[in-house]
């Protein structure tokens, strides 16, 4: 499928619930749809970089949404959708977490020339991101560098559009109630007629630094850029994709200034009878103009998965951490090796 196409299908998706999400109210052009999953992930040898003492880190998590949409007139929607979702505690006794992350709500209204939303939701440039973020299980990271190119954005305001089934268009504003925090962001992906789409993006925002003990102490502001490009290619069963991002943390009234890079590259072939192979390696790090770089994360990830069907699947992923310890001793992480076991349920 084409990317341009997939993006329309995808906001269509987002609107409504999930892709497999059930209709529970159809009246009068107003429909209501709930969708979620159900995922057990269980961790071995290393969990988020780190050791594991003792046989498996319990990263199971349940998410549920509600997609609401409604007819006004033959060129006018309004829609709306909320997510959240919920973990577990990784022990060995009965203890309950009792707390939900919210992930998604917001509001819109979509016309002949494109839909327009306002709440916490994703951000122009993550449609480039998820061009190297095709259900692997370690990816997905390019959009973390800036709020005004990440997902999940409170204050959010956002645009889309696909013209001619071939380009799909997409601009974001980030509104905070703090001067240091707003920003914005483009992006746009092309689909060619040979398979090959081709994505560019622009993002910035102000920030600022908090003090970790005190949230109320401001250490510094400044403002950050991001470009971000990508491509993706697929032929019968082969799916292909890659990511570049690059950008500046600028700080204010000093000439310090942090510059990141980050680059991701996945492949998916699908087999006959519900077997996926899918690899991908990512590398990303920032480096200051004063100090030693940082490695945030440069791994390779092999995954076997299984489709029982459109809503069960199986996997078994192993993520090769290729960072030395000296590589990650400023972020206070290891860098160990991780095999993750999956059941997910679609719903």
């Amino acid at each position: 499928m084409k990317k341009a196409v997939l993006a329309s299908a995808v906001v269509a998706v987002m609107a409504s619930g999930s892709a497999l999400a059930a209709e529970v109210y159809n009246s009068d052009g107003t429909s209501l749809k709930i969708g979620g999953r159900a995922e057990f992930r269980g961790d071995f040898i290393g969990n988020k970089g780190e050791e594991i003492d003792g046989t498996m880190a319990n990263n199971s998590r349940f998410r549920i949404n509600v997609g609401g949409e409604t007819q006004i007139s033959d060129n006018l929607t309004g829609f709306g959708f909320y997510e959240a979702e919920q973990g577990v505690k990784s022990t060995g006794d009965n203890d309950a977490t009792t707390s939900i992350k919210q992930r998604y709500m917001y509001a819109g209204i979509g016309t002949q020339f494109g839909d327009i939303s306002f709440g916490k939701q994703d951000t122009a440039g993550v449609q480039i991101s998820q061009m190297s973020d095709d259900g692997q299980i370690w990816t997905g990271a390019q959009k973390t560098f800036i709020n005004a190119g990440d997902e999940q954005v409170n204050n959010a305001i956002a645009y889309s559009n696909v013209f001619a089934d071939v380009f799909s268009l997409k601009a974001s504003v980030i509104a905070s109630d703090e001067k240091n925090e707003n920003g914005y962001g483009i992006s746009g992906i092309y689909s060619t007629p040979i398979g090959l789409d081709i994505g560019l993006g622009y993002a910035q925002n102000d920030f600022r630094e908090l003090d970790e003990n005190d949230s109320t102490i401001v250490l510094a502001t400044g403002d950050a850029n991001q470009f971000i490009g990508g491509l993706g290619y697929t032929i019968a069963a082969l799916t292909l994709g890659a990511t570049y991002t690059q950008g500046t943390y600028n700080f204010d009234n000093s000439s310090d200034k942090d510059d990141f890079s980050g680059v991701e590259l996945s492949g998916t072939y699908k087999f006959d009878g519900g077997f996926r192979i899918m690899a991908a390696y990512q590398k990303q790090e920032i480096k200051p103009n004063v100090g030693d770089k940082e490695i945030l994360n440069d791994f390779f990830e092999l995954t076997g998965q299984y489709h029982f069907n459109k809503s069960l699947r199986t996997y078994l992923s192993y993520k090769l951490d290729n960072r030395s310890a000296d590589e990650v001793s400023n972020n206070g992480n290891s860098a160990d090796d991780t095999v993750r076991l999956g059941l997910r349920y679609d719903f």
